[in-house]
């Protein structure tokens, strides 16, 4: 007999990974980067297209990673500190920083779209790369997303977006995952796809594209993963824990100068 916590777990993950993905647009007039005028980087690229600069010190031996926030949906420390690990982990940088969480202003509408992620990001955001440092951007934003269930999107080449009401609306209930657990899972399969997976941007070393579903990863099990086929999987695999990468996506990552 299936369990309400084992449903609602399924539903949680099913979501997650049926709605992320890579929702960017390239403009031809990108903000200012840093103080130094003869450096030049495009921050509004597709998701994927910075995987190098992200997974390699060739170029950016440091990454900064900037958070902002609407009222009431400041991220959890605990995610964060899991995001870091995995930044650490799979990047070859010599320092990695999150910086502290900063509150900013609602945009005021009860759902927001891609667009209107991207206008926000433009209005607010101030850690832009410079020389020898690569700076990323996450923001949580205080209403769902226009498209149905989408939990967070990689709208941008270096930037995330989650949906605050939407991430509260499936986690901390009673048979549901905590707040941080859906928040770590959503931050780290966006990072995925900032790292140029699945097929999106770094070359497979072995076939795992599920092509029918984006740049997600054929493996069950793997956080890359665009859905889960069976209770069995959310209740024995997944059961409150963080999904992980499977060899396919870290030998992907390894072979385009990741870890």
């Amino acid at each position: 007999m299936f369990s309400k916590y084992t449903f609602l777990i399924s539903l949680l993950i099913t979501l997650l990974f049926l709605s992320c993905g890579d929702q960017s647009v390239t403009d031809p007039d990108p903000p200012e980067n840093g103080d130094d005028p003869e450096f030049s980087f495009d921050h509004q690229r597709g998701a994927g297209s910075s995987a190098t600069a992200f997974l390699t010190d060739d170029d950016f031996s440091e990454l900064i990673v900037e958070v902002q926030y609407m009222n009431g949906y400041r991220p959890e420390n605990s995610a964060l500190e899991n995001l870091e690990r995995f930044l650490e982990e799979r990047l070859n940088k010599s320092a990695i920083t999150i910086m502290e969480p900063q509150e900013i202003s609602s945009g005021g509408e009860s759902s927001y779209s891609a667009s209107d992620v991207r206008d926000i990001e433009e209005e607010n955001r101030t850690a832009w790369s410079e020389e020898g440092r690569l700076a990323a951007y996450i923001l949580i934003l205080d209403a769902e997303f226009d498209q149905e269930n989408v939990l967070g999107i990689a709208h941008f080449n270096t930037s995330m977006a989650l949906f605050g009401e939407t991430v509260d609306r499936v986690s901390g209930g009673i048979g549901q995952p905590s707040r941080s657990v859906v928040e770590t899972t959503i931050l780290l399969h966006e990072a995925g796809h900032l790292f140029g997976l699945v097929n999106n941007g770094i070359e497979m070393q072995e076939p795992h594209h599920d092509e029918e579903n984006g740049a997600h990863c054929d493996v069950d099990s793997c956080l890359m993963y665009f859905a889960v086929n069976t209770t069995d999987f959310i209740a024995n695999v997944f059961g409150g824990s963080v999904p992980e990468l499977d060899d396919f996506c870290i030998a992907d990552l390894q072979a385009a100068g990741g870890r």
